[in-house]
């Protein structure tokens, strides 16, 4: 089934019979950005990584991979109206976007009045646009005065990010309903404590990590609970967004033993159990390996208060015997270390559903420089999306990381998941990425290459508003298309690996996706972390 066809599907009308309360529930439809990723500051903890050599300094290896850095950026930050209008053209309803901590706030205590006055204008745009901003306090930056305090390893810091949040909600809060304490908590950890890419650049500072995560969920109940008790804050909706990812062996037998175990590893670093567990039941647990638990507490008061999640996922990692990123049999890479993989889509859907509360995917994406294999991946991912409403997941929006190309932290500008292309040597500015495709591998297979950002531009503009009206779109979809919304035969035809019921990888397909055809030495990245 082409994508043609499933759109026309999936352009119902809504069921007036829907029930009342279900019908004033907006579906928002966006993309998301860090401002630090297209703009940099003058003092935050990741400016001062980025131009640092750190951890390999000695070797002197820079910190940000190319030839490019920071200072050569798309700048958001005064090109802001014209990249919301950006937004804006492609039927977006919503921007997700950060605060700067480090612009607003650039030492303690001393207030950067016009920084608050600049995201005034941005949210006065945004409104001129009919975009509804979805606001994260903390998207990995924050600035050097808190780093060099100890940031989120000591407790005693967490005031200082709760003034800070309190003072914007205090300015926006009434502009502002979807608010996000922290962007990524667990991601933020693994790289800045286990693998060093990010800062403060540690390496297997397995202890630090969990001191790291452990205040950081401990900051987000004080500021929850500090913004719910100023004026106005019964109104607003804060929530926390979380990377999901999971790791595993590329086989199973003796030969694979430790990379089932580096797997396993891996994805209890990442915290999706850690943070799960925390989430159900208000206890936080930190496990090493060989010592077993190393840090634990519950929080007297149970579970911990979040009106929402944010959903940030992008595939799910494999390893090879000898430990390298891998991908299975007729899997396609994206420019980063991980295959496309949408059935993850849904079961990280299905597994956060338990929190019971209202969802939001607030990242996916892909890295793909040739823009040969974007179509693909935003009609698959979000089909599994459409899948989960209507199944009666309460889904409320979707977000694509992201609207131009940026700096992807320590990746530099290497991975381009932008739906505008972007070039820091000036070559490229703000293109919509729909012709590169044609030329790629999968240019003349179904017309997906040619689509590239067309594609979600036209889920964008196809699907309702509101949650009723696209959940019976979806129902009607799922009723033609099949159970999984033709994904898996989709990805069949396109030559990509057939997924059996359970999400294994099933035998047979076409062949075209093979990995040695998409090259997988040529991703240089570590995993998506926007």
């Amino acid at each position: 089934m082409n994508l043609h066809g499933a759109g026309a599907v999936m352009n119902g009308d809504t069921n007036d019979s829907t029930n009342e309360l279900t019908e004033k529930i907006r579906f928002l439809k966006g993309t998301a950005i860090s401002v630090w990723q297209n703009s940099g500051d003058g003092g935050s903890n990741w400016t001062r990584f980025a131009n640092s050599l750190w951890p390999f300094r000695y070797f002197g290896v820079k910190a940000i991979r190319g030839k490019y850095n920071i200072d050569a950026c798309s700048d958001f930050w005064n090109n802001y109206e014209r990249d919301i209008k950006l937004a804006a053209d492609i039927g977006s309803t919503t921007l997700r976007f950060s605060f700067e901590w480090a612009r607003i706030e650039p030492q303690r205590g001393v207030i950067d009045m016009e920084a608050v006055r600049r995201y005034h204008q941005m949210l006065d745009c945004m409104e001129a646009h009919g975009l509804e901003p979805n606001a994260t306090l903390w998207h990995f930056v924050h600035p050097t005065w808190f780093e060099d305090a100890g940031g989120f390893t000591r407790e005693e810091n967490i005031p200082a990010f709760v003034e800070y949040s309190k003072r914007c909600f205090e300015w926006f809060g009434s502009r502002i309903r979807l608010w996000a304490t922290f962007n990524e908590p667990t991601c933020y950890m693994f790289l800045g404590f286990i693998v060093g890419i990010a800062p403060p650049g540690r390496i297997f500072d397995l202890a630090g990590a969990g001191r790291m995560l452990s205040t950081m969920l401990k900051a987000h109940v004080e500021a929850y609970r500090a913004i719910k008790a100023m004026p106005g804050g019964d109104k607003a909706q804060v929530g926390l967004v979380s990377h999901h990812i999971t790791f595993e062996a590329e086989a199973d037998g003796i030969l694979h033993g430790v990379a089932k175990m580096l797997s396993d590893w891996m994805t209890y670093w990442w915290g999706w159990d850690v943070v799960e567990h925390w989430m159900l039941t208000g206890e936080f647990v930190w496990k090493l390996p060989v010592l077993g638990v190393w840090q634990q507490w519950k929080d007297p008061a149970g579970k911990p208060p979040c009106d929402w999640w944010g959903i940030n996922y992008y595939s799910r990692g494999i390893f090879s015997w000898y430990l390298l990123p891998s991908c299975r049999h007729q899997e396609v890479m994206t420019d980063m270390y991980y295959p496309i993989y949408p059935e993850g889509m849904y079961r990280a859907i299905k597994r956060c559903s338990e929190f019971g509360i209202p969802m939001y995917i607030t990242e996916t994406g892909i890295a793909d420089s040739r823009d040969d294999r974007r179509a693909i991946m935003i009609d698959a991912y979000f089909k599994e999306v459409m899948r989960a409403v209507a199944e009666g997941y309460d889904v409320r929006g979707f977000y694509y990381w992201t609207l131009i190309d940026n700096l992807e932290w320590a990746t530099g500008y290497t991975m381009k998941f932008g739906l505008y292309s972007w070039e820091p040597d000036g070559s490229v500015d703000r293109k919509l990425k729909v012709e590169g495709g044609a030329r790629g591998r999968f240019g003349s297979m179904g017309g997906f290459g040619s689509e590239g950002s067309k594609t979600l531009i036209r889920y964008f503009r196809t699907l309702p508003d509101d949650l009723a009206g696209v959940r019976e779109a979806a129902q009607k979809a799922q009723a033609v298309l099949g159970a999984d919304m033709g994904v898996e035969e989709e990805l069949e035809e396109e030559g990509f690996v057939r997924m059996g019921p359970d999400g294994k990888m099933m035998p047979g397909g076409k062949g075209r996706g093979d990995r040695g055809e998409v090259e997988m030495g040529k991703g240089v990245g570590l995993l998506a972390i926007g």
